[in-house]
């Protein structure tokens, strides 16, 4: 699993890089400065830790993926984020290895249900779907016959539940398959 942890805190990324290796055997990613993370290639994570600022600052590429981001906050209180878990940073231990765990493991469920829901050949049709492009493009570009764009339509339909293209569109974008940047 690959997690990127960004923010300005030195002390702070190498206090979360440790907790991850001590009890979760993962290496993350530091990165001090968002430009540095966007230099190297941002697509690669499974997972991203950061604080609110940074998110709002770098929606279009955040937003699409956070089901797959924990906030981190300087709050001592027990805030709630509408969409996505959040890190008080002055926890004790214990409640940080919680909350951390509690994280990784709705990775792991995601990457699951991911990984069985959708063939790497789906995912591609789904991701062409969505940037628009029709049947006999999508055909064309995958080096593929029109029924086979067409199968791969009908089982994304079936394993989604989803039969319009602007649901496909939006599912896309929402769990990370594209992001708003890839329309452009």
């Amino acid at each position: 699993m690959r997690i990127a942890v960004i923010t300005p805190h030195t002390l702070l990324n190498l206090g979360l890089k440790h907790l991850f290796q001590r009890y979760f055997d993962i290496s993350p990613a530091l990165y001090n400065r968002v430009d540095d993370f966007f230099d190297d290639t941002p697509e690669q994570f499974d997972a991203y830790l950061l604080f609110a600022d940074t998110l709002m600052a770098y929606s279009d590429f955040f937003l699409p993926r956070k089901s797959r981001i924990m906030l981190l906050t300087a709050s001592h209180e027990n805030p709630t984020a509408p969409f996505a878990p959040v890190l008080p940073v002055h926890e004790d231990e214990e409640a940080l290895i919680e909350r951390l765990e509690s994280f990784v493991e709705q990775l792991d469920r995601q990457a699951e249900n991911l990984s069985h829901d959708l063939s790497p050949r789906e995912t591609e049709v789904l991701k062409l779907v969505a940037k628009g492009f029709m049947n006999k493009e999508i055909a064309d570009q995958l080096n593929i016959s029109i029924n086979t764009v067409l199968s791969h339509r009908k089982n994304l339909t079936s394993k989604l539940g989803i039969k319009t293209v602007s649901g496909l569109s939006f599912y896309a974008m929402m769990n990370g398959y594209i992001s708003d940047i890839d329309n452009k």
